[in-house]
């Protein structure tokens, strides 16, 4: 199989394996009105699947230092398609929705960085970078397939059914993956601990890119959350223009698969100016914008979408770079633990960005009586707090190299 087959299976197979994590999220309002939610437990059960993510993700990708991580891969799928499967049956409200999501997120562990790592395995040197980037840019295509192909079923047939068919879809890449993938078990791999956390935190190099993948999960979770709650109270504001426009879920599909070319062109910014200069531009330029999205509620709804579109392009714009960077500078002989580090506390870290913002709209909402512009306005601004760490690490992470 060719470099360019490889890339374009796995992230084929990718793209399968991540249809689930944003069809929760996709239909948030449907689960609200219909499990009598509040905005917090909403939060709760988006924001969990990150937290099975968490807790399980540092031994799935260490096991890629010891076994072939084709192997892990097939097993997270399994693991994310069979949860998905028993929420399409056995869901109906939010503990049985806590729970199930929390257990797909744990297989989903299994999944993203150790497809990645059974990508690099088996590329050379300088195909990796763009093989790397590509891959993590499919995430994007991936996360806007989610919002479509779950809103989309839904509305036909059902939710239940919408996330049968996904979970459907996991399976199949496990299947892909075990038939079409060479087995290649690492090399060197007998007598090495299965996790070393204390080299890579002393990297202050990789640090930095770990701790802004953090920031940059933060937002990127919370604005995937949010975002078609944000647009159904925004079409609800203007329902003569919303009248001759798709659906939330499929406007938000439409906003988040910008994100595949933003990040390619973003690694591509960063191979000019130098990664670290690309990634605080890009991320600071993100960070004050998602302070001011909720309040664009005010303006007109072309506006407001095209805002949405805008920002999301800086969101996507710095995945790609961070995980190449973070690779780059992982020492070679602990690379499964830094890449196991920087998932999850990447992914850890994103846990809180659904909740803090349903947390915040909660607390503004009662304040104020209502929702409304202001409501959504501070609740979204969180999404921007979160995002600005991320420069301040690579500035700290810089300053260190520099002394060294």
């Amino acid at each position: 199989m060719s470099s360019r087959q490889l890339i374009l299976l796995l992230s084929a197979l990718e793209v399968l394996a991540i249809l689930p994590i944003a069809s929760f999220p996709a239909l948030l309002p449907d689960f609200i009105a219909a499990w009598d939610l509040t905005n917090t437990e909403a939060g709760w059960i988006a924001g969990v699947y990150y937290l099975g993510y968490m807790l399980l993700v540092t031994p799935a990708v260490t096991l890629t230092d010891r076994y072939d991580a084709r192997l892990v891969f097939v097993i997270g799928c399994t693991v994310t398609g069979l949860s998905t499967l028993a929420f399409a049956a056995f869901a109906d409200g939010f503990w049985s929705g806590f729970l199930l999501r929390a257990i797909g997120g744990a297989g989903q562990a299994a999944v993203y960085m150790p497809g990645l790592r059974a990508l690099t395995d088996r590329l050379k040197g300088g195909e990796q970078s763009r093989a790397v980037t590509f891959y993590t840019a499919s995430y994007s295509i991936a996360i806007s397939l989610s919002f479509t192909v779950t809103g989309l079923l839904a509305e036909s047939w059902g939710w239940r059914f919408s996330f049968a068919a996904i979970g459907a879809a996991c399976l199949v890449s496990a299947i892909g993956a075990w038939l079409l993938l060479a087995p290649q078990p690492p090399q060197h791999a007998a007598g090495r601990p299965l996790f070393a956390l204390r080299p890579v935190l002393r990297n202050r190099d990789a640090m930095g890119y770990i701790i802004g993948y953090a920031a940059h999960g933060f937002e990127l979770t919370a604005m995937r959350a949010w975002l078609t709650a944000f647009l159904v109270f925004v079409l609800a504001r203007d329902a003569a223009a919303a009248a001759a426009l798709p659906s939330p879920t499929v406007l938000a599909a439409i906003i988040t698969l910008i994100g595949l070319p933003a990040s390619l062109l973003g690694n591509e910014l960063a191979l000019k100016i130098g990664r670290r200069r690309a990634l605080m531009l890009i991320m600071g330029i993100s960070g004050l914008m998602g302070l001011a999205m909720g309040f664009t509620a005010a303006l007109p709804l072309w506006l407001v979408l095209a805002y949405c579109a805008i920002y999301y392009v800086f969101i996507g714009g710095d995945s790609g770079a961070l995980t190449a960077g973070m690779l780059a500078a992982a020492e070679p002989e602990h690379r499964g633990s830094t890449m196991a580090l920087h998932s999850a506390f990447g992914f850890g870290i994103s846990v809180l960005g659904p909740l803090c913002v349903g947390l915040a709209l909660d607390g503004v909402e009662h304040a104020a009586g209502g929702q409304g512009v202001v409501t959504w306005g501070l609740g979204l601004a969180v999404m921007g707090l979160g995002a600005l760490l991320g420069p301040v690490a690579l500035l700290w992470a810089g300053r260190g190299a520099r002394r060294g």
